[in-house]
């Protein structure tokens, strides 16, 4: 039955949401970290929101990237992009199977979709030239150097003593099949879509879609994804349950209402650093400037409360 009328969400996963900082990775683990988190999501299902979840695959993909090149000398090593795609159709699994689950448990019947997702971007990005993206395990410095000369990876610190290895990440400029997932949305589906960013491609003059190497931000596909659905909400989900001015310092403030022009001064003034909360800041100013009302960050842990507009970080246009 159609529910065109119903309210639009997007929620970006990210986070702790489906894998915990030093988990190994495990299905068992993603499987139980998964199902602790669709318990807060259910809120949205409750209040009868139209939903898309995205999410995040920075831990898994780094892990698959390892598996590629420690076995590199007995298996064919396969592109970044092919990894990508792994990595929305095992993680969407996942939540598909929990959310179809405890929609059961809870006596609804209601459809679950993963949809495998890919994003135009541009071949020349400068971006592709300078990584930012972090994605696998966290290392100390010295396992990090380790890595390095083992691999030949690229490293760089995200936070004290803790080293991630960095991947180029460019922006993505168009997500194919949008209005399908539209569509699925206004027939009650609930779509998980744009995994990971979704797989960067480009289109190679007549000859069709072509793989990017690189790990597109996810927040910012989610953006642009709930632009295409003309979501009315955004909630980007991380690790902390509002967004802070000086973070890290003992002068940290947390935002708890903001607007638009208030968070753009921000950002010009650097305060969110790259490659962590300053993509999330650059999403929620392209949904607001792109047709968006709302946009809500803040942790899992605390969605019922930002859902009634009580707790996280809530950002509008004026």
């Amino acid at each position: 039955m159609i529910q065109k009328d119903n309210k639009k969400v997007v929620i970006a996963l990210g986070g702790n949401a489906l894998m915990q900082k030093y988990d190994s990775g495990s299905a068992e683990q993603q499987f139980r970290q998964t199902r602790k988190s669709l318990d807060q999501l259910f809120h949205f299902i409750e209040k009868d929101y139209n939903i898309c979840i995205t999410h995040g695959n920075g831990p898994q993909v780094g892990l698959e990237l390892l598996k590629n090149e420690a076995t590199a000398s007995e298996i064919p090593a396969l592109p970044l992009g092919v990894l990508i795609a792994h990595t929305q159709g095992g993680i969407g699994y996942i939540i598909q199977q929990s959310l179809q689950n405890l929609l059961s448990k809870k006596g609804l019947e209601k459809e679950v979709v993963t949809f495998v997702s890919q994003v135009k971007v541009d071949p020349k990005d400068p971006k592709l030239k300078n990584p930012t993206k972090f994605i696998g395990k966290h290392f100390t410095k010295d396992l990090a150097s380790e890595m390095i000369k083992k691999f030949n990876w690229q490293m760089k610190e995200q936070e004290k003593d803790s080293w991630r290895r960095v991947v180029s990440s460019p922006t993505p400029q168009y997500l194919f099949n949008g209005n399908s997932i539209k569509h699925m949305m206004e027939f009650g589906t609930i779509v998980i879509a744009a995994g990971g960013g979704g797989i960067p491609a480009y289109i190679k003059e007549d000859k069709g879609l072509r793989l990017v190497d690189g790990v597109i931000d996810k927040d910012m596909t989610s953006a642009l994804l709930a632009r295409i659905v003309k979501s009315e909400e955004f909630f980007i989900i991380t690790d902390v349950d509002h967004v802070c001015l000086n973070y890290g310092s003992n002068d940290a403030k947390e935002i708890h209402k903001c607007t638009l022009g208030e968070l753009k001064k921000w950002l010009k003034e650097g305060h969110f650093k790259e490659g962590t909360m300053k993509p999330k800041i650059e999403a929620a100013i392209y949904f607001l400037e792109h047709h968006g009302k709302k946009v809500i960050i803040t942790s899992i842990e605390n969605i019922e409360n930002a859902i009634q507009r009580k707790s996280g970080t809530i950002i509008k246009k004026v």
